[in-house]
C-alpha cells in the first residue's frame, strides 16, 4: 500500500515519524514523507522520499496575547489546576500550530493546497499526519485515505477538545453575549482550515481515524480515541561517527543538550547552558556540550572539561553517558530512556516538558529543575546526585521497561495494514 506523511516544518516533528516510515517501507510498503521544502534535505537524508510542498509566500502572523486570553478564556479552566498548568504551558504552541495552516486575508494557504494536490495525485492509502500539520486530515479525506494521527509528545488538542466539550455541554455555562468570543475557538481556528475544501469542523477531521501513540502507557491520552500503541524509538538524525567517541570515557560522561528545535528558534545565549558550565568546571566529569554558537553567545566561558559538538545524534552519544542535562523535549527524553541514562531536566516554561518532568520524578529517573532562578549550585548537586545515588539508575530501569512494554514500530505494521483496508472507505 501507499502511505504518506504529512510533517510540521519542525525537525522535532520529523524525527518521531522515521523509525516507523523505516518500518513500512522495510515491509515493501511505498513510503513518502511531504514537509515545507525546508525539511527536504533531511528527509531524504534519513533514506525517504520527500515531498517538496514549498514555503508560505509569508510567515503566518504572529499569535497575540488577545487570541490566547480568548482560548483560555474559552476553556474556562480553574487556576491553578493540572489542566490550568497543562494550558498555560502549551497554548502558545498550540494556537500557533493551528495558525500555521490558515488561510490568510485573501483566503490563499499554499501549503494546505500542495499538500491535497500531492495526496490527490499520489492516491495513498493511508495519510499519517503530524497534529501539528492538521491538513493532513484534509489531505486523507480528499483521497479516501485512511488517516491516522503520529503523536510525538501530549495530546494537547484532544485534552482541549475534551475540556470544550465538557464545557459545551454544561447546563450552567452562560449564553454568551452578542460579539462575545467564539465558545469553541478550537472549531474558529481550524474551521476555516477544513472549510476550505468544503469539510465542517468535527472530531473525526480534528482526529482522525485512530492516533499513533508512542508514550508510556502511564502517560495517557485523553479517553475515547482509538489508539494503536508503539514504542517509540529513537531518531536523532545521522552523522559520522568521530574518532574520539569509540574510546571509553575515563570519568563519567555528561550530555548537555537543549534540543533540535532549540537551535533554530530561540535567539541568544542561554542562561542553561552557562549555568551548566559553571556547575561542572570543577567536578571530575567530561561534558558533551551539543550547543550551537548562537546557545553558547560571544563571551561564552568553556572549562576545559567540555567538549563543544555543535552537532552530533544523541543515538550515537547516549550509550557512553552516565547522564544528561536538557531542556524537557521528548526527542532528548526517549534517546536518554532507551539506554537507562539518568536525566536532569532543566524546565522551560512552555513546551511539553510539563508532562516529561512528572514522569521522570514518577519513575524516580531522574531531577527537575525550573529554569528561573537557576544556578550553578544547584545543577552541580542534582549532577552529584544522579551520578551517585544508585536510586536513579533504578527509576532509569522502570522507564526503560514502560517503553519497552509496547510493540515496536515493525510489528504494528500488519495493524496498520489491517486498520486502512477498514478505514479506506471514502472518496
Amino acid at each position: 500500500m501507499r502511505i504518506l506523511f504529512a510533517v510540521a516544518p519542525l525537525t522535532a516533528h520529523l524525527y518521531p515519524s522515521v523509525p516507523l516510515a523505516w518500518a513500512l517501507q522495510s515491509a515493501g510498503h511505498e513510503v513518502r514523507v511531504a514537509c515545507n521544502t525546508s525539511l527536504v534535505g533531511q528527509i531524504t537524508a534519513a533514506g525517504l522520499t520527500a515531498v517538496g510542498l514549498g514555503e508560505p509566500a509569508s510567515p503566518p502572523p504572529p499569535v497575540t496575547e488577545e487570541e490566547l486570553d480568548r482560548f483560555t478564556d474559552a476553556l474556562g479552566f480553574e487556576a491553578g489546576s493540572d489542566f490550568d498548568q497543562l494550558w498555560r504551558a502549551t497554548r502558545f504552541y498550540m494556537v500557533a500550530a493551528c495558525k500555521r495552516y490558515h488561510p490568510d486575508g485573501e483566503g490563499r494557504q499554499e501549503l494546505v493546497d500542495h499538500l491535497v494536490e500531492a495526496a490527490r495525485a499520489w492516491r495513498p492509502d493511508l495519510v499519517i499526519w503530524d497534529p501539528a500539520c492538521p491538513a493532513g486530515s484534509v489531505a486523507a479525506r480528499e483521497c479516501g485515505a485512511a488517516s491516522a494521527r503520529m503523536m510525538w509528545g501530549p495530546d494537547y488538542f484532544g485534552w482541549v477538545r475534551r475540556r470544550l466539550a465538557e464545557r459545551m455541554s454544561d447546563p450552567a455555562r452562560p449564553v454568551p453575549a452578542a460579539g462575545a468570543p467564539a465558545p469553541d475557538p478550537l472549531a474558529a481556528t481550524l474551521g476555516p482550515v477544513f472549510g476550505r475544501f468544503g469539510h465542517e469542523f468535527s472530531d473525526e477531521l480534528l482526529f482522525g481515524d485512530f492516533t499513533l501513540d508512542p508514550l508510556p502507557a502511564r502517560l495517557p491520552g485523553p479517553a475515547g480515541l482509538r489508539r494503536v500503541p508503539m514504542r517509540w524509538v529513537p531518531y536523532t538524525g545521522a552523522a559520522p561517527a568521530p574518532r574520539w567517541l569509540a574510546e571509553p570515557p575515563s570519568r563519567p560522561r555528561v550530555c548537555l543538550s537543549l534540543g533540535v528545535t532549540g537551535r533554530t528558534v530561540d535567539d541568544g545565549p542561554d542562561a542553561r547552558v552557562m549555568a551548566a558550565f559553571e556547575a561542572v568546571a570543577d567536578m571530575d566529569v567530561e561534558v558533551v556540550a551539543t550547543v550551537n554558537a548562537d546557545q553558547l553567545g560571544p563571551d561564552a566561558r568553556v572549562p576545559d572539561n567540555v567538549r563543544i559538538c555543535d552537532y552530533l545524534p544523541l543515538t550515537q552519544l547516549m550509550p557512553t553517558c552516565s547522564a544528561v542535562i536538557h531542556h524537557g523535549g521528548f526527542g532528548t527524553f526517549f534517546a536518554a530512556a532507551a539506554h537507562r541514562v539518568p536525566q536532569m531536566i532543566v524546565m522551560e516554561e512552555l513546551g511539553s516538558a510539563l508532562n516529561s518532568t512528572r514522569y521522570l520524578e514518577s519513575r524516580g529517573a531522574g531531577v527537575v529543575l525550573p529554569g528561573d532562578g537557576l544556578t550553578a549550585a544547584r545543577v552541580r548537586d542534582g549532577l552529584s546526585a544522579l551520578l551517585t545515588d544508585p536510586s536513579y539508575r533504578r527509576g532509569t530501569a522502570a522507564v526503560y521497561a514502560d517503553i519497552t512494554a509496547a510493540p515496536g514500530p515493525g510489528e504494528i505494521v500488519p495493524v496498520l495494514e489491517r486498520m486502512t483496508a477498514q478505514y479506506r472507505t471514502r472518496g
